[in-house]
């Protein structure tokens, strides 16, 4: 199963360093927004966890449009996951947000706005924090 892992993951890899540009261009668009945030409020990007499209929650403008993602993973990346009972939304997410942190610092998001987070659609009690590439409660990181 380890052997496995390590492929998909390697597989995945591969596929969000091939994409790295186009998140970037997008994060940089966002950037040049010009974004008024509420007080106490800080860039929050809301990830889709089936396609890992990304949206800014400031705007609600796309960053990044996740389709792609899955269709240059192999045709079987799912099916062997599943196969060897590996947890591919936990492996999607344990690559896919360090990847979305990298690029962000890479633009120049951190410099401008600290503290960013990402977070999955419909699970907001988590947050990853972009500086500090760990996953986080809303309460630690909202004080709510």
């Amino acid at each position: 199963m380890a052997d496995v892992a390590e492929t998909l993951r390697a597989e995945l890899l591969a596929v969000l360093s091939a994409n790295a540009s186009r998140l970037s261009d997008g994060l940089r668009a966002e950037l040049a927004r010009p974004v008024k945030l509420e007080p106490g409020r800080v860039p929050r990007f809301e990830a889709d966890p089936w396609s890992w499209g990304t949206t800014c929650c400031a705007t609600d403008e796309p960053v990044f449009e996740g389709e792609r993602l899955s269709d240059e993973l192999p045709g079987d990346w799912f099916e062997r996951a599943d196969e060897a009972g590996i947890n591919w939304d936990g492996l999607l997410s344990d690559e896919v947000c360090p990847w979305f942190a990298e690029c962000w610092e890479a633009v120049g998001g951190a410099e401008r706005f600290r503290p960013a987070y990402i977070f999955l659609h419909g699970y907001h009690d988590q947050q990853y924090d972009l500086e500090r590439c760990r996953w986080v409660t809303a309460a630690a990181a909202f004080g709510e």
